[in-house]
C-alpha cells in the first residue's frame, strides 16, 4: 500500500511523532534531539503523562469512581512500566504539598475526560513500530483505537489548550498505521480533553505518500548534519521558550526576548 522512499544510508535511526514534529517547528531543534539533547522534564509534562495513564485504565476496565481517583493517581505512579515515579525527585514532587495539587489538576482533567462520547473502544496505548528503508524505525503510540464498525479510528487526547502540532503528529500516526496494518484508517482526530476541541484528519493513500516523502527528506537531511557536523536552520518562534538549545542561539534569544515584551526582566 505504501512504499517508503528511498533514503541516504546511515546509523540506525528510530524516528518518532516527536521528532517529525519538532523538524517542522525548527530543523536544528530537531537535530539536537538527534544528538542527544532534550528539553528537561517538566510538571506540566507529568501531569499529561499521569492523566494519559488514567485514560488508559478508564477506557480498560471503566469508570473511575470519583472517590477512588487519588488512590489511582497513586497507584500509576507507583506502577514500573510507567516510569512516573523515577520522576518524582527530579521536579521535586516527593513532598506530599507538592504532589497533591497535580494530582487534583490530572483529577479534573480525568473527570472532563470521562464525560466524552468514547464509542467503539477496542485498544489504549497501542505502540507502533516499523523498519523502513535505509535501517530506519518510524515508532509511536496511539492513545486509542476505536472500531464502531466502519473502519478504525486513530485517537490522540491532548490535556493542554491547544492542538497546533496536531496535525502532523496525527499524519504521522496514520503512515506508520497504514504501513504496519495495510489498511487505511477511517478517521484519526485530537481531542483536547481541556476544552473539548477537536481536530479531525481524513487519512488518504496520497496523503500518507506525500508524509513518507516529508520523513524521507528530514532523515537525508538529519543524516548529511550527522555526517557533516553541520547546523540545519534555526527557525524561532514561542517553542523558543522551552528549547534545549537556546543559549546557543541567537534566533531563539531574540524571539524570547520579543515574546517577553519591553522591560522584561528589568528590576
Amino acid at each position: 500500500m505504501i512504499t517508503f522512499p528511498p533514503v541516504e544510508s546511515g546509523d540506525r535511526m528510530s524516528v518518532s511523532a516527536t521528532l517529525y514534529v519538532t523538524y517542522r517547528t525548527c530543523p536544528q531543534q530537531a537535530l539536537g534531539r538527534v544528538r542527544g539533547v532534550y528539553p528537561p522534564d517538566s510538571v506540566a509534562s507529568f501531569k499529561g503523562s499521569l492523566a494519559h495513564r488514567l485514560f488508559a485504565r478508564h477506557l480498560a476496565v471503566g469508570p473511575i469512581p470519583p472517590d477512588a481517583i487519588e488512590q489511582a493517581c497513586r497507584e500509576e505512579i507507583g506502577a514500573p512500566e510507567g516510569h512516573l515515579n523515577e520522576r518524582l525527585a527530579p521536579l521535586g514532587l516527593t513532598r506530599p504539598s507538592r504532589l497533591a495539587p497535580v494530582v487534583r489538576e490530572v483529577s479534573d482533567l480525568y473527570a472532563r475526560f470521562a464525560q466524552l462520547p468514547i464509542r467503539g473502544f477496542r485498544d489504549a496505548e497501542v505502540s507502533l513500530d516499523v523498519t523502513v528503508a535505509g535501517d530506519v524505525r518510524l515508532r509511536g503510540r496511539v492513545d486509542a483505537v476505536l472500531d464502531d464498525g466502519d473502519g478504525v479510528a486513530i485517537v490522540d487526547w491532548k490535556t493542554g489548550r491547544w492542538l497546533e502540532d496536531a496535525e502532523p503528529q496525527l499524519e504521522f500516526y496514520i503512515l506508520v498505521w497504514m504501513i504496519e496494518h495495510e489498511e487505511v484508517p477511517r478517521r484519526a482526530e485530537a481531542v483536547s480533553v481541556l476544552t473539548g476541541e477537536r481536530l479531525d484528519v481524513a487519512p488518504d493513500v496520497e496523503r500518507a505518500r506525500s508524509t513518507a516523502r516529508d520523513l524521507a527528506e528530514m532523515i537525508d537531511a538529519l543524516r548529511a548534519a550527522i555526517r557533516s557536523g553541520e547546523d540545519l536552520e534555526r527557525t524561532a518562534g514561542p517553542h523558543c521558550r522551552w528549547c534545549p538549545l537556546l543559549g546557543e542561539c541567537a534566533e531563539g534569544a531574540s524571539a524570547v526576548a520579543v515574546l517577553a515584551g519591553p522591560g522584561a526582566g528589568a528590576p
